[in-house]
């Protein structure tokens, strides 16, 4: 018991200290400087806030920079039905008009945070922080086989275009194929599969 205080304590200070150096190095998030979507590059300290955490495979920060003539982002969580389709479970969406306030564009970061029975947090900070949650999701099943994919690299934003930057598969299954985010758009890949989760970014120049 003493040992495992002992190792609470320990883990405490790291994190705190890691937080310190991480306030005192950087001034400001490192956001991309081009227009485009990308996964936000952590520092060695904040990898380690994360694995410290147990979060390192359940969570992502993405970094975006619209296209100036977006004006407005819409996150979509959607679960494969059975025929196939998807279904919209929740979202959110966040915008700066046409008179285009706060900000002139649509600049920051995106977090993606999976929880217990399969609901999601996600939080949008441009100017101002929007956060948003799914609903838990209970299964009639016990899953044994599970993969999950989050966004790697930089990729271009296309005005009015679905960017899938999550996908999660599970199945009662011992085994499991690997999956791409853009499997999204062939969910037929999918068939079999017990719960099929994905989660997507559209930029638009549309108010909501």
């Amino acid at each position: 018991m003493k040992r495992k205080r002992l190792f609470s304590i320990m883990l405490i200070f790291a994190i705190v200290m890691a937080l310190t150096a991480c306030s005192i190095l950087t001034d400001s998030p490192k956001l991309l400087t081009k227009e485009g979507i990308k996964p936000y590059e952590l520092s060695e300290s904040e990898k380690y806030i994360l694995q410290s955490f147990g979060m390192e495979h359940n969570a992502q920060i993405i970094s975006f920079h619209a296209p100036k003539e977006a004006i407005t982002m819409n996150v979509n969580v959607y679960k494969l039905e059975s025929n196939e389709n998807w279904s919209n479970i929740g979202g959110g969406a966040i915008s700066i008009g046409k008179e285009r306030v706060p900000s002139e564009q649509l600049i920051g970061t995106f977090t993606i945070q999976l929880k217990d029975n399969y609901a999601i947090d996600f939080n949008v900070n441009t100017n101002g922080r929007a956060s948003f949650r799914t609903d838990e999701i209970i299964l009639d099943t016990e899953i044994m086989a599970s993969t999950k994919s989050f966004l790697r690299e930089f990729q271009e934003i296309e005005l009015n275009k679905e960017i899938p930057v999550a996908l999660m598969i599970y199945d009662n299954g011992t085994t499991m194929r690997s999956y791409s985010l853009q499997d999204y758009f062939e969910p037929s890949k999918f068939d079999g599969m017990d719960l099929v989760q994905v989660v997507t970014i559209t930029f638009t120049d549309k108010e909501f």
